[in-house]
């Protein structure tokens, strides 16, 4: 059953128009009157935080646009291991893929700041895509690209070494939870494990330990209230190239 029901907020009736749909990578590119047409079976939820939008193993019932917030995407493991794969923030829709394969969720998403979103329903938009092919065109473009960017990230994960690989956590980590500071100092305001790090980096925790430690002692990275701090991230990003 998706969303937490303890603790989702009530639906409103009230609908969007295809500004919100305009502004995601998924349905950017269609034609406004298109996306007015999908905007109109929206509805609006709200997220509190912690709250669980849905669980992996759950039937694809939509796809969430999200206005507000962010989202942590995971996946367990049948060890029970919990794997984070994404952050998401306003702009992203993630349950897309439901739309086309009517599959399970193959992960969960919960909330870690409060979140607003626009939710499509499947059967909403199939009736749409019925009346108007040009959506499921504009779909298999987006699928493709995907499949080609998720190519792409599977060799730049296999080609970067460790210290590359986690400068990139560290810098989309920044992206949706930091917080400036004097200096170009950036706080990420959301606490994550060094075990939780390893795993967005595909390291065994020990290495991932050693590299922090590393740029803790040549002044890179900092705590600040168990917060991570990034103290020059532009040599981080260095850390990123080829």
């Amino acid at each position: 059953m998706p969303h937490d029901l303890g603790i989702l907020l009530p639906m409103s009736s009230k609908n969007f128009d295809g500004t919100i749909l305009a502004s995601s990578a998924l349905f950017a590119g269609l034609e406004r009157e298109t996306l007015d047409g999908l905007a109109r079976y929206s509805r609006h939820i709200t997220l509190e935080p912690n709250a669980g939008l849905f669980k992996q193993g759950d039937p694809s019932d939509g796809c969430y646009a999200i206005l507000e917030g962010v989202l942590k995407v995971s996946a367990t493991a049948a060890d029970g291991k919990e794997a984070l794969l994404a952050m998401l923030g306003a702009g992203d829709v993630i349950g897309d893929m439901g739309l086309i394969d009517a599959q399970p969720r193959s992960a969960s998403a919960t909330a870690l700041k409060h979140c607003s979103l626009a939710f499509l329903a499947s059967r909403d938009f199939k009736k749409a895509a019925n009346t108007n092919p040009v959506i499921y065109l504009h779909m298999l473009k987006i699928l493709s690209e995907r499949l080609r960017a998720s190519n792409e990230a599977a060799t730049m994960q296999q080609l970067l070494p460790l210290r590359g690989r986690l400068a990139r956590v560290f810098l989309r980590l920044a992206e949706g939870f930091g917080e400036p500071l004097e200096g170009g100092r950036v706080l990420i305001r959301q606490k994550f494990t060094q075990a939780e790090l390893a795993r967005m980096t595909g390291s065994a925790r020990e290495n991932a330990n050693r590299q922090i430690r590393e740029w803790t002692h040549e002044g890179l990275i900092s705590r600040i209230s168990r917060y991570y701090c990034l103290e020059d991230t532009d040599k981080l990003r260095k850390f990123t190239e080829f």
